[in-house]
Formats: structure tokens, sequence, C-alpha cells
């Protein structure tokens, strides 16, 4: 048996198999354009157990946070790879409340760290800015300081709904933050959100976290892909966040399989793992 170098992956579809390097492995994503009147390319991105957790309260602070017992480094090379692809990242504004230790230029990818400057350069190399933008989608607008992120040189950007509050709205806009009214309510709509970033020349856009933020994108068919990390262990838990957050489909949402690596475990990751990529499946 042929043996993987160890920062190398088993690619198990498509078929042949083979070893494939872990670096670089989604910087060589290619994002097609959907056809949709917006232009853009819409990926979410998720590390989740066995039994579909993605986050689990800290024993310290009781937030909910990603479970450190899968969370790797592993994972977080690839999770900053795909931000590294993005004009735009989406958050949930209970991310941001969340942080432990107050919103600064280090709260979002790309992480500023040695081992990931490769990133940076590539975005720059390309003609991007250092770093993607930052969408917070909220209903509440009840958001800690927000000047230090904007302060670090990144464009931010609040998306909620058009009822929202004009009190709140003028507070955030005063610390040099765009707000987006991109719903009919209180809420972000998924479709209008992603119109109103292509505007602004934001085509490629990631969701890093906020189940309420995926279900609103799925509803309104503006996710194109999906990337799963499915970390081999069951965690349990009787509170805890999965991929997706709302009331049941209308009708199911289809994928298909573009690719699937299998990483073993070892080196500096204890957790067997699996890379999967879907594909939203539309009608033709």
């Amino acid at each position: 048996m042929q043996v993987a170098e160890p920062n190398t992956l088993l690619r198990i579809f498509p078929t042949p198999s083979a070893h494939v390097q872990l670096h670089g492995l989604y910087l060589s994503e290619r994002f097609a354009p959907t056809g949709k009147p917006s232009g853009s390319f819409v990926y979410a991105n998720f590390i989740a157990s066995l039994d579909g957790r993605i986050s689990l309260p800290d024993a310290q602070t009781l937030k909910r946070t990603a479970p450190r017992s899968i969370t790797n480094r592993r994972d977080w090379r690839l999770f900053q790879e795909l931000a590294a692809c993005a004009d735009a990242l989406l958050t949930s504004g209970r991310y941001v409340r969340d942080v432990p230790s107050g919103l600064s230029a280090q709260s979002f990818p790309i992480n500023g760290k040695p081992e990931y400057s490769d990133l940076v350069r590539s975005r720059v190399s390309r003609g991007q800015p250092p770093q993607p933008a930052v969408v917070i989608v909220t209903a509440s607008l009840d958001l800690p300081p927000l000047l230090p992120l904007v302060e670090s040189g990144r464009s931010v950007f609040v998306a909620t709904g058009s009822a929202a509050a004009p009190y709140k709205v003028a507070a955030v806009e005063a610390q040099g933050v765009r707000v987006l009214s991109v719903g009919t309510g209180t809420r972000a709509e998924g479709g209008k959100l992603i119109e109103a970033l292509a505007r602004k020349a934001h085509r490629n856009i990631a969701l890093i976290g906020g189940g309420e933020i995926l279900e609103t994108l799925i509803v309104d068919d503006a996710l194109d892909r999906l990337y799963v990390t499915l970390a081999c262990r069951m965690l349990g838990g009787l509170s805890f966040d999965t991929l997706m957050t709302g009331p049941a489909l209308e009708r199911a949402a289809q994928f298909t399989l573009k690719a699937l690596h299998y990483d073993a475990a070892g080196g500096d990751c204890d957790v067997e793992q699996l890379f999967a990529i879907f594909d939203r499946a539309r009608a033709r």
C-alpha cells in the first residue's frame, strides 16, 4: 500500500483516487458563473461531527462555539483558503457578539499568522484587497463596537431588514459601517443580500457561519456550493447548533457531490475527517 505524506489527502472522488496536497486544495477551486442575474457565486463552509454538531456551549463562557474536539489545524487551513478566495464573508450577529476577546482585525480570516501569509499574497497578486470584506447579518442590530474592524482597513457591512430601528442604523453607520437594507421586515433576505453585494462588485461570497443565514440562502436559491468537513467523532449534547436553522423546507434542496477527500489522523491532527464538496443541483 502506498504511504501518504503527512500533508496529503486521499482523493476518493472524482476517480481515479490519488494522493493530493492539502495546502492549496481549495485555492485551486474555480467558481464558475451560475447564470444568476447577480453573476455571483455563493458558497458556505462548515465543520461538523458525525452527529451533526457544528457548535456546543463552551465550558467556561457557555456561549456556543465550534467544538474543540473536532476543530484542527488542517481544516483551519482549508477554511482560510476558502476565505482567501472570497470578495466578502457573511457571518451572523451572534458570532460577532460572542467573540471572546472583542472584535479585532484577527476576528475574521485571513489569519495574520505567518503560515497564512501566502494567502494574503495570492489575493494581492490577483488585484484584490489583502482581506475580504465582512458582512454581518443581523435583525436586532445589537452589536459590539465595530470600529476596530473598520480601522483594520476592511470593508465592513451590516445587512438587515427595512424595518430596522432607524436609531440603531444611525449608530452603526456612525462607525463607518455601511448598512444594507435587504429585507421587507426586520431580517435580511438571502437573495436580496447577494444582489446588493454583487452591485458592489463582490462576486465570490462565502458564508463562514450562521445557520439562519444558510436557511435564507437556500430558500432564495442563492447558495451555489457547500463545503463540509465531517469529523469522524460523535459529540452528543442537548444544546447545539447544526448546519441550518429554521422551519422545514417546502421542497428539499438537492445537491450533487463534486469532490470527496479523506484525511487520516496523525501528525498535527488527531481526528479522521472527510472533506466533501457539494454543488447545488438546479433544473436546466
